[in-house]
């Protein structure tokens, strides 16, 4: 016997297997297009924010995780919140370092200030797959060198997105 004949035969137990496989099928092609199209994910680590172009506002999101949006007209994006070095460095010696983090506070501004100067995007922290090279600030992400910028800039204290928790300076060589 043929395994067509078995699967799909003329009579009527085969073919209501074979609509039960297409229903399947159908569901299942559904449920994929339904999670690529609708479905994006935030990291717990992350804070997310999503934007209508309808009405082009920005809306942090109280939460992390799946989060359902109707597509081409709500993007959901996300800032890294995850604290990171960052260097200012010479050839191969680091001639300072601060431990610096996106500070998402209560109200909000502070992230809608820092969207408002570097546009909405995701903002993505150091890559975990590859360590960072010792020749500085050529292997850092966007978003490591616009904190970089501010936490070296002079005006510390200024921008409520970013907090400098600790700064690791490089002990002089003259003493």
């Amino acid at each position: 016997m043929d395994w067509k004949n078995m699967l799909f035969g003329s009579n009527i137990l085969g073919k209501a297997w074979s609509g039960f496989l297409w229903l399947i099928a159908v569901a299942l092609i559904c449920l994929v297009g339904f999670r690529v199209l609708f479905v994006n994910f935030v990291d717990n680590y992350e804070l997310g924010y999503k934007f209508d172009a309808r009405t082009g506002q920005i809306t942090i999101l109280p939460h992390t995780g799946y989060v359902v949006t109707p597509p081409f007209i709500v993007s959901v994006h996300h800032i890294d919140l995850r604290p990171m070095q960052v260097c200012i460095s010479t050839i191969q010696r680091v001639l300072n370092c601060k431990l610096v983090q996106f500070n998402p506070d209560k109200e909000g501004e502070g992230v809608q200030l820092f969207l408002k100067w570097h546009g909405r995007q995701d903002y993505d922290g150091p890559d975990t797959t590859s360590r960072q090279s010792s020749s500085g600030a050529s292997s850092y992400t966007y978003f490591q060198s616009a904190l970089l910028n501010y936490a070296y800039d002079g005006n510390e204290g200024s921008y409520p997105f970013l907090t400098v928790l600790r700064e690791l300076k490089s002990e002089s060589v003259g003493k």
